[in-house]
C-alpha cells in the first residue's frame, strides 16, 4: 500500500484584508495522480484540516463517479466540487493507493478578475524532519506562504522556522523564539495530520525580507525525538498587487546535493506565447558557513550562436543569480552578460550541498518556479503526471497546452521515446520511432499530430541514458498567470 502526503489550500477564501494588496484571491487546489504500477488501482483520499481532524473524502472507485485507475493512467480529482469540504477549507489530504504512484499537487485561483495557476509534483512515502526553503520573501511585490504538514497519525510534531536574509550567515529571525506550550525544547506544535501556515498574515520577518529558510523539527512532551518526527513542506510565492503565483515543494534534509542541474534557464526568451527571464536562489545546506558555487551557462542566444561561461561564487546562507542583470548580479564574471535573448541550462557544482529553487518571469505578470534536479532525480524513466493539446471547453481548438523540457544529465546526446496514456488510447499511445535530443531539447505536444485536439493524459519518457525533465502547462484562454511548471518523477 503505498501513501503520499499533500498539502492543500482549498477554497481558502480570505475575509482579512493586507495593507499592501487587498486579497490575494480565492484559491481551490486539485490533485494529479498517476497509477505507475501493473494493475489497476485503488484510490483512498482523506482530507484533514489545519488542525488535523478529517474533514471529508475522496477517491475512487466512487459511485457514481469514477472506476479504479487503470495501469498508465492518471486521474485529476479537484477539490472545488467536493461538497464535504466547506466553502473556505484549507488542510492537507493524504493519499493512498494499493498501487505505485506519483502525485501532483496544483492550485488556482481568481484575483480581480485575473486567472492563476501553480504546483509541483510530489514526493511518495514519509516525511522527513528537515526541510530547506531557498525562497522566502515578504516585499512589497512578492510574499510567501509556506505551509508544513504532520505526517504523523497520532504523534504531535515540535516545528521551528529559522529565517535568513540572502547573504547574512546569522539568522534574521526564529520562529518560534523559544519554547511553546507542547513544544519544551522549542518549535511550535502541530497536532498529527495538522498544518502550520506562514503567510502574509504570519510571516515573522518584517517588510523587506528576501531570503530563506530552515525548518527544523524538535523533542516533543511526550518525548518523540526530532528525527522521528515527519513533516512535509510547500512553499508558494504570490504577487501582491499582480497576478503572479508560483509553488515549489521544500526541499528534504536528504534531497540536497553537490551537484545541481537547472535545465530552463532563459532571458528574454520564449517556448510558447510568454516572454521569460529567469532568476535562480541557492541555498548552503549549512546556513550558517560559507560555500563555494561553481556554475557553468551552456546555452544559444537568439541567432543560434552557442554561449558557454562559467563563474564560481561564494554563497552566505542564500544567493540570487537574476538572468535579468549583467555581471555579478546574474552571478557572472563583473564584464560578462548574457545576450538580449539566451535560452539554456546551467550546472552547478558545490563544495557543500546545496538546495536550488528557478523562477521564470514575465513582465506580463506570470510567474512560475521549479526545483533544481539532482543526480539522484536523473532516470531512464521519467512520469510526467498531466500534459495537454490544446484541452479547455472554451472554442474547438483553445485552452491548455503542454510541453517538456529534457536535459541529459551529462550533457550527451540522448535518445527518448514518449509514451502517452488517456482515454483515447487505454492501452497507451506508443512513439513510431525515438526522438533525438542533442543534450538539451524541448518537446512540444502541440507539434504531435498523433493526438488529438481536447487532449488531455499523461506520459512516461522512456530515455537510454539519465535524464531529467521539467514540464510546462500553459493557457491562451485566461489572462494573468495562467503557466505552470513542474519537475518530472524519476521511476528508478
Amino acid at each position: 500500500m503505498a501513501a503520499l502526503a499533500l498539502l492543500i489550500a482549498a477554497g481558502a477564501h480570505r475575509e482579512r484584508t493586507s495593507a499592501l494588496g487587498d486579497g490575494l484571491g480565492q484559491e481551490n487546489s486539485w490533485i494529479r495522480i498517476q497509477n505507475v504500477g501493473r494493475f489497476p488501482a485503488t484510490i483512498d483520499v482523506q482530507f484533514y484540516d489545519v488542525d488535523g481532524r478529517p474533514v471529508g473524502t475522496d477517491g475512487c472507485p466512487r459511485q457514481g463517479g469514477c472506476g479504479e485507475l487503470a495501469a498508465g493512467f492518471g486521474r485529476s480529482f479537484f477539490q472545488q466540487g467536493l461538497d464535504e469540504l466547506s466553502e473556505g477549507y484549507r488542510g492537507s489530504a493524504f493519499v493512498t493507493l494499493d498501487q505505485p504512484f506519483v502525485a501532483l499537487l496544483a492550485r488556482d485561483a481568481f484575483k480581480d478578475g485575473k486567472f492563476q495557476i501553480s504546483g509541483d509534483s510530489l514526493r511518495l512515502g514519509t516525511g522527513r524532519p528537515t526541510f530547506y526553503a531557498p525562497i522566502v520573501q515578504n516585499t512589497s511585490r512578492y510574499v510567501s506562504r509556506i505551509s508544513i504538514e504532520n505526517l504523523s497519525e497520532d504523534e504531535t510534531a515540535c516545528v521551528g522556522l529559522v529565517y535568513y536574509a540572502e547573504g547574512q550567515l546569522q539568522p534574521a529571525v526564529f520562529d518560534p523564539p523559544g519554547p511553546t506550550p507542547g513544544c519544551p525544547r522549542g518549535g511550535q506544535l502541530i497536532q498529527p495530520r495538522g498544518t502550520l501556515v506562514r503567510d502574509e498574515f504570519t510571516l515573522p520577518v518584517g517588510m523587506g525580507f528576501d531570503g530563506s529558510a530552515f525548518i527544523e523539527t524538535w523533542t516533543n512532551a511526550e518525548g518523540t525525538p526530532w528525527d522521528e518526527q515527519q513533516i512535509a513542506v510547500i512553499v508558494d510565492t504570490r504577487e501582491r498587487d499582480g497576478p503572479g503565483l508560483a509553488t515549489y515543494r521544500g526541499f528534504a534534509d536528504d534531497e540536497l546535493s553537490r551537484v545541481v542541474v537547472l535545465p530552463l534557464v532563459d532571458r528574454g526568451a520564449s517556448e510558447g506565447q510568454t516572454q521569460w527571464t529567469t532568476r535562480f536562489r541557492i541555498m548552503s545546506g549549512d546556513p550558517t558557513l560559507p560555500n563555494e558555487v561553481t556554475l557553468r551557462f551552456d546555452g544559444v542566444d537568439g541567432d543560434g550562436n552557442r554561449i558557454e561561461v562559467e563563474h564560481t561564487v561564494i554563497v552566505h546562507s542564500s544567493l540570487t543569480c537574476d538572468q535579468a542583470f549583467d555581471g555579478l548580479s546574474g552571478c557572472l564574471p563583473s564584464d560578462v552578460a548574457l545576450p538580449a535573448s539566451f535560452r539554456g541550462t546551467v550546472r552547478m557544482q558545490a563544495v557543500e550541498p546545496i538546495a536550488v529553487v528557478a523562477q521564470r518571469r514575465s513582465e506580463d505578470g506570470p510567474l512560475a518556479d521549479y526545483r533544481g534536479f539532482t543526480a539522484a532525480e536523473a532516470s531512464r524513466q521519467i512520469v510526467l503526471p498531466v500534459l495537454n493539446k490544446n484541452f479547455g471547453p472554451w472554442g474547438d481548438n483553445r485552452g491548455w497546452n503542454s510541453w517538456f523540457r529534457v536535459l541529459s544529465f551529462d550533457g550527451s546526446t540522448v535518445h527518448i521515446r514518449v509514451i502517452y496514456f488517456s482515454k483515447q488510447f487505454p492501452g497507451g499511445l506508443f512513439p513510431r520511432s525515438a526522438i533525438t535530443i542533442e543534450g538539451q531539447g524541448t518537446v512540444a505536444q502541440w507539434e504531435n499530430r498523433e493526438l488529438p485536439d481536447g487532449w488531455v493524459g499523461s506520459a512516461i519518457v522512456v530515455a537510454d541514458r539519465p535524464v531529467v525533465i521539467l514540464a510546462n502547462l500553459e493557457s491562451d484562454v485566461f489572462d494573468g498567470d495562467p503557466v505552470m511548471l513542474y519537475n518530472g518523477v524519476s521511476l528508478e
